[in-house]
C-alpha cells in the first residue's frame, strides 16, 4: 500500500509540472502595428521571463514527481 501512495504521488507532480510548462507554451499577442510600442515590448520582456520562471518551476516540479517514483524502486 505504501508503493500505492508514492504511485500517486509521483504521478500528480509530474501531471502538475506538465500543466504548468503547458502554460508557457501560449504565444504573445501579434502587435496591432507594424512597429510594437516600448509598452509592448516591455510586456513581451515580462512574459518571456515569466515563461522562464515557470518553466524552472515546471521542471523542479516534475523532477520532484519522479523522485517518488525512483523511492518505490528501493
Amino acid at each position: 500500500m505504501r508503493n500505492l501512495a508514492y504511485y500517486g504521488l509521483g504521478i500528480g507532480f509530474v501531471l502538475m509540472g506538465a500543466a504548468l510548462f503547458a502554460l508557457t507554451l501560449r504565444k504573445p499577442e501579434a502587435p496591432k502595428t507594424a512597429t510594437p510600442t516600448k509598452t509592448q515590448l516591455r510586456e513581451q520582456a515580462a512574459l518571456a521571463e515569466e515563461n522562464r520562471k515557470l518553466r524552472l518551476a515546471a521542471a523542479g516540479i516534475a523532477g520532484f514527481g519522479a523522485l517518488f517514483f525512483a523511492l518505490t524502486l528501493f
